[in-house]
């Protein structure tokens, strides 16, 4: 229970095993945790650096595939000659 107060912490209820859960409560769709893989489908080689993550991501040649840190899903999607492909 909270006072009110801006300055407590906030109570984060911990599920129990066995424990009946919410009816609203749904698990991840499937791949949703999976770590997202891109080809690189341009004609030469690519670099990309993600302003999200920092991370460098070089594709040397045409059909290159490389895993990319999850918080780059979405960045990475709008960059050219770039496929997801997971």
């Amino acid at each position: 229970m909270c006072c009110g107060r801006a300055d407590h912490a906030i109570k984060v209820a911990m599920s129990v095993p066995g424990a009946a859960q919410p009816a609203n409560v749904r698990p991840p769709a499937p791949g949703a945790m999976a770590i997202p893989q891109f080809e690189y489908i341009g004609k030469t080689a690519l670099t990309v650096v993600s302003p999200i993550s920092g991370r460098h991501y070089r594709f040397a040649a045409p059909g290159a595939r490389l895993a990319a840190d999850v918080r780059d899903r979405s960045w990475l999607a709008f960059v050219p000659n770039l496929k997801r492909i997971n």
